[in-house]
């Protein structure tokens, strides 16, 4: 599916087929800003005090290098898969999905752990804070990724 109202055709996120290289690295790069906006907006919403910045600079640092590896594990997921993966057995099929689902759960135990060391030194009223944020945040990209 392309944009019709642009001349220059550009593929919308739906459309796998037409994506390039390009426009994949644009939408990531994309992306990864508005990963970065996030968190910027979640720590101004916090108002943290001086002697958490250090907390909050190790749980951001953290965060971002858990979002390279996953940037990487995808690209090595998406290799792994090969171009023949639609040929496969069924079993060898999901043999690869099933090692796909071990990688992506074994990051998301990772920031559950950064998130868990970062929020027990919040006050009660940032972790408020910080929990409505997640859940009008990153709740619904968890919801866009299941669909």
């Amino acid at each position: 599916m392309t944009n019709k109202s642009n001349s220059a055709s550009v593929p919308t996120i739906g459309s796998p087929k037409e994506a390039t290289p390009a426009t994949l690295t644009r939408l990531a790069t994309q992306k990864r800003l508005a990963d970065l906006k996030r968190l910027a907006d979640l720590k101004q919403k916090l108002n943290l005090k001086p002697s958490q910045e250090a907390a909050w600079e190790s749980f951001s640092r953290d965060l971002n290098a858990q979002a390279a590896l996953r940037a990487q594990s995808k690209e090595k997921t998406k290799n792994a898969l090969g171009t023949d993966y639609e040929n496969l057995p069924t079993p060898d099929k999901m043999e690869k999905i099933a090692t796909i689902i071990r990688l992506n759960a074994d990051s998301m135990s990772q920031i559950a752990l950064i998130t868990k060391t970062f929020y027990t030194g919040l006050s009660t009223e940032q972790k408020t804070i910080f929990d409505l944020f997640a859940k009008s945040n990153w709740n619904n990209r968890i919801r866009e990724q299941l669909r």
